[in-house]
Order: structure tokens, then sequence, then C-alpha cells
């Protein structure tokens, strides 16, 4: 147990240290109004109650699920035997921590390196250096599908839109807020590295040339018509040519 203590100790970052630099360090980048940037700034020393009341100047939330859910981290392929509760800051693209599955604000984040994953309810989350010009930034993605030809990963992100003034130019401006952005990307064995897959039916028809012909039947009994991402995740969870 003095192991596991140790390992999961190790793959903690102070959340106080991270709450005094944030806003210092990217807040600038992260936010175009002074206004919402104060909002966030403000937050660093205030309880739940002030931070909540903070964040009515900003529609939605930085969250898909602000619930800390019984997680499992992954070091080094091996899954940690103390268990966590976990969440994911989709705005912050960082794994929060918590004591109690409610609770507000988090008590530690989870420290992004290439050898932490992390499985959260039915999600597993996994870093990728996407840039390579920069392999010292690491992104989460979340794993979609994956066999020995092809794997698919999902970037859930939620998006910062600064506050607008109103389109006729009379009433209330438009509240800033948080909007939802997904992004698929996808390796073959063949290429090895991951890639941004455009959600049309173009795209998907390339990637399996020997399978062309029961592919577009597939495509046309179900009705795919690659609106959004989940016709993508549908096509490769139930398309029996890929298992």
């Amino acid at each position: 147990m003095k192991k596991i203590t140790l390992i999961f100790s190790i793959l903690l970052l102070s959340f106080n240290a991270w709450s005094q630099s944030y806003v210092d360090s990217t807040g600038a980048d992260r936010f175009a109004s002074t206004r919402a940037l104060d909002d966030f700034n403000s937050l660093k020393n205030n309880n739940v109650e002030e931070e909540e009341t903070e964040l009515e100047n900003i529609k939605g939330s930085m969250y898909f699920n602000t619930s800390f859910e019984e997680s499992t981290v992954v070091f080094n392929g091996n899954p940690v035997e103390e268990k966590a509760l976990l969440r994911y800051n989709s705005f912050k693209d960082e794994i929060e921590i918590g004591k109690n599955s409610n609770q507000k604000r988090a008590s530690n984040i989870l420290v992004k390196t290439i050898n932490v994953e992390a499985q959260i309810g039915d999600e597993y989350f996994k870093p990728f250096a996407l840039n390579p010009k920069d392999k010292d930034k690491l992104t989460y993605l979340v794993k979609i599908y994956s066999n020995e030809q092809h794997k698919l990963y999902l970037h859930k992100m939620k998006k910062f839109v600064d506050e607008k003034p109103a389109p006729s130019g009379f009433g209330s401006s438009l509240p800033a807020r948080f909007d939802d952005k997904f992004t698929l990307y996808y390796s073959s064995k063949a290429e090895g590295t991951l890639s941004i897959l455009k959600v049309n039916k173009k795209s998907i028809l390339k990637l399996f040339p020997n399978h062309l012909g029961p592919l577009k039947g597939f495509i046309s009994e179900n009705n795919l018509k690659f609106k959004t991402y989940q016709d993508v995740i549908f096509l490769f969870n139930n398309f029996t040519s890929l298992q």
C-alpha cells in the first residue's frame, strides 16, 4: 500500500500552485475580454459559493460532466490500484482530482505526462503530443476505437467565446459563453501518426479503399449523413468489415 500511495502522490500537482499561476501564465491567451479574465482571476482565492456567483457572467460550463467520478489512473501502462475521483476540464484540458463526487472545485490536478492516462467513467483519456514542433505540449484525447489497423480518438473541447454587442445594436449584449467543439483524430497501422479526420463521407471512404462496396452499402442502409462526429463513431463501432 505504501508503494501505491507513493506512486499516486507523484501523479498529483499542487492545486494551490496551479491556482496562483494559472491566470498570469495562460489567462491572457485564453480570454479576449478584461471582464471575462477578471471573472476567472477572482476565482483564485474564493470559496465555492463565490465561484458560482462569478461564473454567472459566462454562459455554459467548462465541463461536459461536472461530477467527479470513481476512476482509474494508468501509470506506464499499469492501472494504479488506488481509486481516484476524477473529472475532465474540457476548457483547460486538465484532469482534476476531487475528494467527493459533488464538490465544485478541484482539490488537485493530475500531472500531464505521456505515461499517465486515466479511465474516467466510460471514457479513456490519453495524452498526445499533437504538434511535432512542440512535443512538450500534450493534449488529452478520448479513445473511441482501436484495433490492429485503425485507431480513432476524440478531442472534447470547451471554447471560450467573448461577449459581443447585440446584433441590432440595441438591447443587451450577447453574453460570454463556452461553446462545445469536437475534433476526431485518426491513425492507421500504415501511417502510424495521428491526423485530424474531417467529418464527411469523402474522408471516410478514403480510409478504407479495400472495402468501398460494403462501406457504401453500410452508409446507405444506416442513413449516415456525417453531419456530426457521432456518425463516424457509429460507423467505426458497427461496420463489421473493420473488426
